[in-house]
């Protein structure tokens, strides 16, 4: 540096005065050496005394990246006809790098030789390192979304068009130096044929009903004719009454494709879910600061605050017993900053109710590839977690079930043994006593007596065995067309001994029709009805015998004109065990058939059902598909081609995507869905489906209710419905099943069942 240099020219200083408290600077084009006034030499950080300065000292204080585009600005000058600017960063006397700038002009002589350069100087550090930031941020979030699969988009107030990210083109297939589509067009050229109406008929009921958010799931068709399955979630912002939209698009094709293929369910529902409930948050790893979005809070049962909770705060919300767990999260995500961190735990709401909340969690990297935030999501999994325990509640009622069936069945079995030399020696006794005597005839009546003791227990056992077969789910059934004519003409035989022992009549009436049973099966319950009706008889009373097609089913029915049962004894007609009074008198039985009776009916997709009047006798209906008349769902006619339309009445929008991708993989199906109970009965009346899956929780009425509304109504009272809950207990499937229900499906559906069960239901 040289000494202090004199001061600027006066013509300099008077264009300071001119334009005001501004850094002017002047270059000698010669000498190259540059002259400052008091606030440039300020700006720079220089000593007062400071105001001159060589060229190539100046060149040595601009940044190296920044010199080329100096020196081509300098050498510009000269041949300008006009102010010429340069932003620069220069080293200050402090040693930081300032952004400056620079914008000169050559003054000249009347025959337009360079005199002097002369500029004004500008910090303008702040604004660069604001423009910067800005950039950084919009950078960070173009790399957040493209590693998370996330398209976005924006439309502002007043705008012809909106405004896509690189991922929405790329998502699309429309090249970059394309214009953004306007929603009509975007509706007309992307949006799947299938999938247009619906798309446009639920946006413009989102835009009337002035919500925030809409979330919508459909197919786009790509520019190369690709089909890809996406997830929309709209926001809407009307404040200051300028409304904006900002929307983000997940490609969930993928997804989709892994649901088809059964694979990856657990993290499918999660999936499905996203922008339905879930919560955002964000936290700096260097000031510690969190931010919480609304949701967050709302998933806790607060309202939302403008400061997010602080660490002790959050903590007292979540259950004593996943403190350890929660704390060992934050502890794992706060030592590894750059790793996925993940765990659940149950929150306190105010109402004192607890809820199950996921978290996931992935560190933001800043421009040098250090952690520098880590943004989360939170969201409800309560379901999932009662699922899973009515899952292992069934599971261990189930294993009680059979662990008594097979206990019943070990000891039936045992008692076999000795009652089969019990029986064989008395009959063997029986057949070699030929003695004529009144000794030998006592001797011969207490034999019989233990004979005939002995059948009634084998019948017994045997009865136990049935049912311990059934309770345990060993017991399997064989479905094929079973003519019931032929069927009733093996069976009535098998009664007239004990009818005409008893002095009751078989009849015969009019016997049609082909049921879709396990003939073996079917004929255990006709015997055990016959029995039933000839036992409870009276003297010189009648059993008549019938089948015939009734509602698009067979029913076949076994008729006496006996003692007849009160509304109190119809009620426990089917509980194992229980006869009724019955034991009091000297009628042989055990209380158990008409049990297996209704099991075995059930088991072959039918029902029992029973009428009687006190006194004057009962009639019991078996009511069974009909394999000829292929009219519902348990039609014989498998192979057929039979196409079947379902009826889903579901509230919940993932359970009802589950169930359309299942039904989806047969082509001869069609699903309709409703959403609570009033809309899924009035489509029950107008589409006539073939069979409904039915939600046992609706938002307006519950499953049982809805079922009778159902039975009231002489357009869908033969419509077979199955109960889809995930209520598992045995009472509540129990409850269903005696309401009328043809079955009932727990949640979550085991897919493979599901599909056997379509299967089986539509050939």
């Amino acid at each position: 540096m040289s000494a202090p240099p004199p001061a600027l020219p006066d013509d300099a200083l008077a264009l300071a005065a001119e334009l005001g408290e501004l850094a002017v600077v002047r270059q000698d084009p010669e000498s190259g050496r540059i002259e400052l006034n008091a606030h440039a030499a300020a700006l720079m950080g220089w000593p007062p005394g400071l105001r001159s300065i060589s060229r190539d000292e100046v060149r040595a204080l601009v940044h190296p990246d920044d010199r080329q585009a100096s020196d081509a600005a300098a050498a510009a000058l000269y041949d300008a006809h006009g102010p010429i600017a340069l932003e620069a960063r220069l080293r200050s006397a402090d040693g930081g790098w300032r952004v400056l700038r620079l914008v000169r002009t050559m003054q000249r002589d009347a025959q337009g030789r360079p005199l002097a350069i002369v500029g004004v100087l500008q910090d303008i550090s702040e604004r660069e390192q604001a423009r910067r930031h800005g950039t950084e941020l919009g950078r960070q979030l173009e790399l957040v979304t493209q590693a998370a699969g996330i398209a976005y988009w924006s439309f502002e107030h007043g705008a012809l068009r909106p405004r896509w990210s690189a991922q929405m083109y790329a998502l699309h297939g429309l090249p970059a130096d394309q214009p953004e589509p306007v929603l009509a067009d975007w509706m007309q050229q992307f949006v799947h044929p299938a999938d247009r109406e619906r798309v446009r008929q639920q946006f413009a009921d989102w835009r009337r009903s002035r919500l925030t958010d809409k979330e919508l799931n459909l197919r786009i068709v790509r520019r190369d004719g690709t089909q890809r399955d996406i997830f929309s979630h709209t926001r809407s912002d009307g404040s200051a009454g300028r409304p904006s939209l900002f929307g983000l698009v997940i490609d969930v094709t993928q997804r989709r494709t892994a649901e088809r293929a059964l694979q990856q369910a657990n993290e499918r529902a999660a999936l499905a879910a996203r922008g339905a409930g879930v919560g955002t948050w964000e936290t700096s790893l260097h000031s510690g600061k969190d931010r919480w979005d609304e949701q967050m809070w709302r998933l806790r049962g607060l309202e939302p605050k403008p400061e997010a909770p602080s660490e002790a705060e959050r903590l007292d919300l979540v259950h004593p017993d996943d403190h350890a767990r929660f704390g060992e999260a934050l502890e794992r995500a706060a030592r590894h900053g750059d790793a996925m961190a993940e765990t659940e735990f149950r929150v306190r709401l105010p109402d004192g109710r607890w809820r199950w909340l996921a978290s996931r969690s992935v560190a933001v990297p800043d421009a040098q590839g250090k952690p520098d935030r880590r943004i989360g999501v939170n969201w409800d999994i309560t379901d999932k977690h009662l699922a899973e325990a009515a899952r292992q509640a069934q599971a261990q009622a189930l294993g009680e079930v059979r662990a008594k069936a097979q206990l019943l069945a070990r000891m039936s079995h045992e008692l076999r043994t000795p009652l089969n030399a019990v029986i064989g020696f008395a009959q063997l006794l029986l057949a070699e006593d030929r003695d004529d005597s009144e000794a030998a005839a006592l001797r011969r009546q207490r034999l019989e007596h233990i004979r005939s003791a002995g059948r009634h227990l084998l019948t017994l056992i045997n009865d136990v065995l049935d049912l311990a077969s059934l309770e345990g789910g060993e017991l399997r059934v064989t479905m094929t067309p079973v003519p019931l004519a032929a069927l009733v003409a093996e069976t009535l035989p098998l009664a007239e001994p004990q009818a005409r022992a008893q002095g009751v009549r078989l009849q015969l009436d009019a016997v049609e029709g082909v049921a879709l049973a396990d003939p073996t099966r079917l004929r255990q319950v006709l015997i055990n009805l016959l029995s039933n009706a000839v036992k409870y008889n009276r003297d010189g009373g009648e059993v008549t015998v019938q089948a015939r097609r009734r509602d698009g089913r067979v029913v076949l029915s076994v008729r006496d004109n006996g003692r007849g049962l009160s509304e109190q004894q119809i009620r426990r007609l089917f509980e194992p065990f229980n006869r009724l009074g019955a034991e009091q008198e000297a009628i042989e039985g055990s209380g158990i058939g008409l049990a297996i009776v209704k099991a075995l009916v059930e088991r072959m997709g039918g029902a029992v059902q029973v009428t009687s009047t006190p006194g004057r006798g009962s009639r019991f209906e078996v009511i069974l598909a009909d394999a000829e008349q292929p009219t519902g769902p348990l039609s014989a006619a498998a192979g057929t081609g039979l196409r079947g339309t379902l009826l889903y009445i579901e509230d919940n929008a993932v359970n009802a995507l589950i169930v359309e991708e299942l039904v989806a993989r047969r082509s001869d199906l069609r699903l309709l869905g409703a959403v609570d109970g009033g809309q899924g009965l009035a489509l029950a009346r107008s589409a006539q489906p073939d069979l409904i899956l039915l939600d046992m929780q609706l938002p307006d009425m519950d499953g049982f209710e809805l079922l009778r509304r159902l039975r009231e109504e002489p357009l869908t009272a033969a419509i077979p419905c199955i109960a889809l809950s995930a209520n598992a207990m045995p009472a509540d499937i129990h409850r269903a099943l005696a309401a009328g229900m043809l079955d009932y499906w727990t949640k979550p559906l085991d897919f493979d069942a599901f599909m056997a069960s379509l299967e089986r239901l539509f050939g």
